[in-house]
């Protein structure tokens, strides 16, 4: 079972990733095949998010929770793998709703913000599955370097969660206002 889960987090975590490349690439260029690619986001966003909750499901199905619970890396992975998916909810639902006006509006900033935060949390997520598997990755060496030792819980700072909620209501009134016109 233990493979179906590893299938079931890298498909999601490439489709993903691959939407961040092409929407950083539409932001920075109006060239027609960017135009073109970035048109297929938002199905890499519904895919990679339907395949990123069933990766989620079978994490929790596989291991036991009462011994992630007690392992703070793995509580870290879990709280992790929770605050990607909800970014990239978000990143989905604004580029959704918005189409592709999205790149000529003053919203492309906050939602390629949130695409790029997104990323490095999935990032995180995955760096963490892999020490927990026994095989940790460059990037958890990089955790390491930024003085974050994986190996203990992580809190959040009480800054990171004043500029995570920052960055909500400025997505939310930029919408709201956006709506408007």
């Amino acid at each position: 079972m233990t493979a179906y889960h590893h299938i079931m987090a890298h498909f999601p975590i490439a489709l993903l990733l691959i939407s961040t490349l092409f929407m950083l690439l539409r932001i920075i260029s109006n060239h027609s095949t960017l135009v073109s690619l970035e048109k297929s986001v938002p199905g890499l966003l519904v895919f990679g998010l339907l395949g990123s909750i069933a990766a989620f499901i079978t994490g929790m199905i596989l291991w036991p929770l009462e011994a992630s619970l007690s392992s703070p890396m793995a509580k870290n992975k879990i709280l992790f793998s929770a605050w990607a998916m909800m970014a990239w909810l978000s990143v989905a639902v604004v580029r959704i709703r918005a189409g592709s006006d999205l790149w000529q509006s003053q919203l492309k900033w906050p939602v390629m913000l949130l695409a790029i935060i997104a990323a490095g949390l999935l990032s995180v997520s995955g760096a963490l599955g892999g020490y927990l598997m026994g095989s940790p990755s460059d990037f958890s060496t990089l955790l390491n370097l930024l003085g974050w030792n994986v190996y203990q819980t992580f809190y959040s700072a009480t800054w990171a969660i004043i500029f995570a909620t920052l960055v909500g209501i400025i997505l939310i009134v930029t919408g709201i206002v956006r709506k408007e016109q």
